[in-house]
């Protein structure tokens, strides 16, 4: 099964993402900032990451500017409200594989979409 760290400040939607990826066959953590997401990222094995980018006591941008400095392999997809180009682009260049906008998607889509990529980068 595979292991999903959501890292989401929004209760809401962390609920309702985390019910749906449970319903299709995810392992799922949660961590509401991103201090506490690198911690668990650091105590853990994750087949991916969802990372939200605006939280708080850490940004998302942080959080991957710490995972490229250690070299950490674990995919991450950007789940923002952030639509501007300069944040994609920051994004994508500090590693992320993808970039989901929130208010364009449903969990459902959210998780069919993580499902996907898992499946084409097994």
């Amino acid at each position: 099964m595979p292991k999903i760290l959501i890292i989401e400040d929004d209760n809401f939607l962390l609920e309702m993402l985390a019910k749906t990826s449970i319903k299709e066959g995810l392992d799922i953590e949660i961590a509401v900032n991103g201090e506490d997401g690198l911690e668990k990222i650091g105590g853990g094995k994750f087949d991916l990451i969802l990372l939200d980018l605006v939280l708080p006591k850490m940004h998302g941008l942080e959080v991957l500017t710490k995972l490229k400095e250690e070299n950490n392999p674990t995919p991450v997809i950007v789940l923002s409200n952030l639509f501007d180009q300069e944040s994609i682009d920051k994004a994508t260049a500090l590693g992320a594989k993808d970039y989901i906008i929130k208010a364009q998607s449903i969990p459902k889509d959210i998780v069919q979409k993580v499902k996907t990529f898992l499946s084409e980068n097994k």
